[in-house]
């Protein structure tokens, strides 16, 4: 009877936990999570609503994209939907987003949990994973227990919302092993300007969002961009967050707020009617505000420019940009330093923007563990 140890009981190690045992019946998983709680994470995704997956999910919009086209295909939305119903949960569609039927993540947990009961999953909380030797087992020694086992399963996440468990805590142990970790960094999160935003905070406007870098466009994408009291939020601009994460620079953020407008149309409205009857036509109030406060022109709601200051912290995040390398990872996820460890989910230097790519990543990641 083989035994598998998974170090992390959030959304790929859960999965990578039922996936195994529903291909060996007969094996023995136990899964180690050093807080008091299993799946806290999954809590938060898609603001609580738990977006499993997407229909149109793109593969190259993955970090290091490359690699994940090696180890998968594109999945099918209909196996994930059947996966997922297998395992006692619902989903439906909603703008080509893949949701619990529930629309609640707290369900989806719950159902988790429960297939791991039914199939005899061990999943032991308050329990830290301390050193592991590989001989012709794996010895692991915990700060409660010492277990020997066939396969070590990584499954720990990265930094983001480490109130949930993943603080990272485990890096010094696998840089001891000697694994490469790309330098973390928050993403999928606000991003904090030099700008004074306070007048605006709450304020929602539709835009199209550019982002420079050293004046150059680096990333660009039509949205929803929230105001916050020290910057920027929407997920438009949590996905221009991760290409800030990736690569240090100057950067700029320019909003057009009137992309359906030209700026001769918009000059010519001004000729005509003036400034003010402008503003009070076409723009927020609270936007018209911080035109004021600033002096800005009224034609630069075409290029409303706020300088990048830096990204908001790992806690305000939804995903972690760096990890594990993949140089140290071969294409079934198992390590190239050490025999029968393996790597899933957030641990690696993969991520991808809002709309069900992480969560898919967990989940493709996790079935390469069968």
């Amino acid at each position: 009877m083989s035994k598998y140890i998974i170090v992390g009981a959030g959304f790929s190690g859960v999965l990578a936990a039922i996936s195994i045992k529903r291909s060996n019946p007969k094996s023995d998983v136990v899964i180690l999570e050093h807080t008091d709680k299993p799946l806290k994470k999954l809590l938060s995704t898609g603001n609580g609503k738990c977006n499993l997956g997407n229909a149109k999910l793109n593969l190259n919009n993955f970090t290091n994209s490359q690699f994940v086209k090696k180890i998968c295909k594109l999945p099918q939305i209909s196996k994930q939907k059947q996966f997922f119903k297998e395992l006692g949960i619902e989903t439906k569609l909603i703008d080509n987003l893949l949701y619990p039927v529930s629309e609640s993540a707290i369900t989806v947990r719950n159902a988790l949990l429960r297939k791991c009961e039914k199939l005899g999953i061990n999943i032991k909380l308050n329990e830290t994973i301390l050193d592991y030797k590989i001989d012709n087992k794996i010895d692991i020694k915990t700060n409660l227990d010492s277990y020997k086992a066939d396969k070590l399963i990584f499954a720990c996440g990265g930094k983001s919302l480490p109130i949930s468990g993943s603080d990272g805590s485990i890096l010094p142990l696998l840089i001891k092993h000697g694994y490469n970790v790309v330098p973390l960094s928050s993403a999928l999160c606000p991003i904090i300007t030099y700008e004074n935003t306070r007048i605006l905070n709450g304020t929602r406007v539709k835009a199209n969002v550019n982002l420079y870098r050293n004046h150059r466009l680096v990333f660009s994408e039509n949205g929803e961009v929230l105001f916050k009291n020290h910057g920027l939020s929407g997920i438009v601009i949590f996905n221009a967050s991760r290409e800030i994460a990736r690569k240090n620079g100057n950067y700029t953020i320019e909003l057009d707020l009137l992309e359906n407008y030209k700026d001769s149309e918009i000059e010519e409205y001004i000729d005509k009617f003036g400034e003010e009857a402008f503003l009070n036509a076409f723009l927020h109030p609270n936007i018209i505000k911080y035109f004021a406060q600033n002096k800005i022109k009224s034609i630069f709601a075409k290029r409303l420019s706020f300088k990048y200051k830096n990204l908001s912290d790992f806690e305000f995040s939804q995903v972690t940009t760096g990890g594990i390398s993949i140089d140290d990872i071969n294409i079934n996820l198992e390590s190239k330093i050490e025999k029968n460890v393996f790597f899933i989910g957030e641990m690696l230097d993969i991520d991808g923007p809002c709309g069900g790519y992480n969560l898919t990543w967990g989940y493709i990641s996790s079935q390469l563990m069968e």
